[in-house]
C-alpha cells in the first residue's frame, strides 16, 4: 500500500475557492505548496517546486483537454521539466492521478467510521464544491471508475479492520463488495451535489454521508 508523507497546511485543486487545511500529502494540482515524496534527507525546495509544477500542469490540462486526452509528454512540457524528472515523483499519468485524489478519497472512506474527525470531512466537501469546475471533470467518465476503485480499495480496508475488531458474524456478502457499493454510494451523492440537482451546504452532504455510510456499513457487515 502507498504510504503518504503527513503535513499540515496545504491547499488544494486551484486557486478559486477555499483554502483547505488538513493532513495529506499530495493534491490535485495545488496552487499553493504541495507536500514532498517521502524520504529520510532533508527536503529539497527545487523537488518540491517540480512537484508542485507537475501537479499543477496536470490540473490545468484536465481543465483544457480532459483526462483521457492527457499524455505524459503534455505534462511535461506544460510543467516545463524533463521526461526523467516526471518518472522521479510518477509512474505515468494514472500514479500522477492517484497520487493527487487519494488523500482526498481516504477522508471520505473515514466517513464509515462511528466518530470520524466531521470538521475534515466537512473541508473536503466544501473543498470539491468551492473547485467544482475541476471536481465535476473528475466525477465523471473516464476517471469516475478510477476515483470508484481507488475509494473502494480505502473502504474496504477500513471495513475490514472494523469487521476483524467486532468480532461478529461473517458478513452475508464479501467485504469487497461492500465497499464497491459504499463508494459508489459516496461519489453518486457528491456528484449529484456538484451537478445542483438541489441545493445544501457542505456541512449538511458531509453529515449525510456520514450517516448513509456508516449505517450501510453497519446492516452489511
Amino acid at each position: 500500500m502507498r504510504r503518504y508523507h503527513i503535513r499540515w497546511r496545504r491547499k488544494i485543486i486551484g486557486t478559486c475557492g477555499l483554502d483547505v487545511r488538513f493532513r495529506t500529502s499530495g493534491t490535485l494540482c495545488p496552487k499553493g505548496k504541495v507536500p514532498l515524496i517521502p524520504r529520510t534527507s532533508k527536503p529539497d525546495r527545487r523537488v518540491d517546486r517540480t512537484r508542485q509544477s507537475l501537479l499543477i500542469a496536470f490540473r490545468d490540462l484536465i481543465l483544457e483537454r480532459g483526462y483521457d486526452r492527457l499524455t505524459v509528454c503534455d505534462v511535461i512540457e506544460h510543467a516545463n521539466v524533463g521526461r526523467s524528472t516526471f518518472y522521479e515523483h510518477f509512474e505515468n499519468i494514472e500514479d500522477l492521478f492517484e497520487q493527487s485524489i487519494t488523500p482526498l478519497l481516504a477522508i471520505l472512506a473515514d466517513a464509515l467510521e462511528a466518530n470520524p474527525d466531521r470538521k475534515r470531512l466537512q473541508m473536503v466537501v466544501a473543498h470539491f464544491w468551492a473547485n467544482r469546475k475541476v471536481s465535476r471533470i473528475i466525477m465523471a467518465e473516464p476517471t469516475r471508475p478510477l476515483m470508484s476503485r481507488l475509494l473502494a480499495k480505502l473502504i474496504e480496508e477500513r471495513l475490514t479492520k472494523r469487521a476483524r475488531n467486532s468480532r461478529g458474524k461473517k458478513p452475508a456478502i464479501p467485504v469487497g463488495l461492500i465497499a464497491a457499493h459504499l463508494a459508489e454510494a459516496q461519489l453518486g451523492l457528491v456528484a449529484a451535489w456538484l451537478s445542483e440537482t438541489a441545493a445544501c451546504d457542505a456541512s449538511a452532504l458531509a453529515d449525510a454521508l456520514h450517516a448513509s455510510t456508516n449505517s450501510a456499513a453497519s446492516a452489511l457487515l
